[in-house]
């Protein structure tokens, strides 16, 4: 009996260990597997309902041929369902054309996903693209891109030119502040000011080196009259650094699916390399809203009073005209330069639902605000009937 028992434990030793080193190996296989790139389409494309959109799609690699899936989102269901198969050639880039046939396209907006699934050298890989047939009505826009995304459905209910790469000035400082937010950094706990900070221009209030201020104190300064030196300061707050702090704002933009935004500052003014998109902001935006209970108390605060340690406090207002001026506006954050012209990205609730609205490059301080509240309207108009 003990031989038949020594024989079991020796037979699931061995079974234990071959399995294990089986997986081991298997563990080993995947993670050597090439990164499957997946070029040549957009996220976001708006075209007329009775019109085919066919696009040249790389694949690579594609040593071996590739399987290529064309999948549309089924909101019933919850899930993705396939409307067509393609194959590629055997190269290690290769070119699929690829359909989203009209007669699968939904009135104003579809989900769709293009997937290419693993093979032995490389890894699965998904592009997910938005296809919007038309805007229900045109607005006459002064900025040179828009998007009206609603939050909780996660889609575009209106746009113009929502990928284009433009500059986008203040507004950066809602990913600065995503960051500060979502760090374990106390809002009290105190941030001495750097030489850096206190020569960044355009700062509000102004500070000197050496002067304390809570985080607190320098996110409502950073938010409301938009200060470059308190971005400055609690980038350093956050990562020790401003070069350290880019970093982590571009890897949170590409967690967060913002693929036409790239940083080189925590504040916006311009520089190389520097840009985003009307839609990268909703979705920045998105992100930090429903889930900051400061965030939202910060962004539509009109005045507030702050100070550094030992200092009178000053107050300072908000930059963001339609707060108190228009119903149901919940704040936002306000941009401008030279280069970037007028911009803004603010929150709208509506009928149970929360809209994210940005607009890049307008032309004046008054256009910026007339283009905002056309938009509003809009959503009043069409979100609930037509989408």
């Amino acid at each position: 009996m003990n031989i038949i028992k020594r024989s079991i434990a020796l037979l699931m030793l061995f079974i234990f260990l071959f399995s294990s080193d089986a997986a081991l190996a298997g563990e080993i296989r995947d993670a050597a597997k090439e990164t499957t790139v997946i070029s040549g389409i957009e996220s976001v494309y708006n075209i007329q309902n009775k019109t085919n959109l066919t696009k040249a799609v790389s694949i690579t690699p594609c040593d071996g041929t590739r399987t290529v899936l064309l999948e549309l989102y089924n909101s019933d269901s919850g899930t993705y369902n396939t409307v067509s198969e393609y194959v590629t050639a055997d190269a290690h880039t290769a070119s699929v054309k690829i359909t989203f046939p009209k007669e699968k396209r939904r009135k104003t907006e579809g989900r769709w996903r293009i997937t290419v699934s693993e093979s032995e050298t490389a890894k699965k890989a998904v592009k997910n693209v938005t296809v919007i047939t038309k805007n229900i009505v045109t607005k006459e826009l002064s900025s040179k891109a828009v998007c009206v995304y609603c939050i909780e459905d996660k889609k575009i209910i209106y746009e113009k030119s929502p990928c284009k790469r433009l500059k986008q000035a203040s507004t950066t400082k809602l990913m600065t502040a995503t960051l500060l937010l979502e760090s374990k950094k106390k809002l009290s706990s105190k941030k001495k000011i750097s030489k850096k900070a206190a020569k960044t221009p355009y700062s509000t209030p102004v500070m000197t080196a050496g002067e304390k201020y809570t985080n607190k104190a320098l996110l409502y300064s950073m938010l409301l009259p938009s200060s470059n030196g308190a971005a400055v300061a609690l980038a350093e707050s956050v990562s020790g650094s401003t070069g350290k702090f880019v970093t982590k704002m571009n890897k949170k933009a590409g967690k967060l699916g913002m693929n036409d935004t790239h940083y080189a500052n925590p504040h916006g003014l311009d520089a190389k390399g520097h840009y985003s998109s009307a839609y990268d902001l909703c979705l920045c935006i998105s992100n930090i809203y429903p889930k900051s209970k400061t965030f939202r108390k910060v962004i539509k605060t009109k005045s507030v009073k702050v100070k550094a340690s030992g200092k009178k406090a000053v107050k300072i207002y908000s930059k963001d005209m339609l707060l108190g001026n228009v119903k149901n506006h919940k704040g936002g954050k306000t941009g401008h330069t030279d280069e970037a012209g007028y911009c803004f990205c603010g929150v709208y609730k509506y009928g149970g639902k929360t809209y994210a609205v940005a607009i890049l490059g307008s032309k004046s301080e008054k256009t910026r605000w007339s283009d905002m509240k056309k938009l509003y309207s809009y959503i009043d108009k069409y979100a609930n009937t037509k989408y």
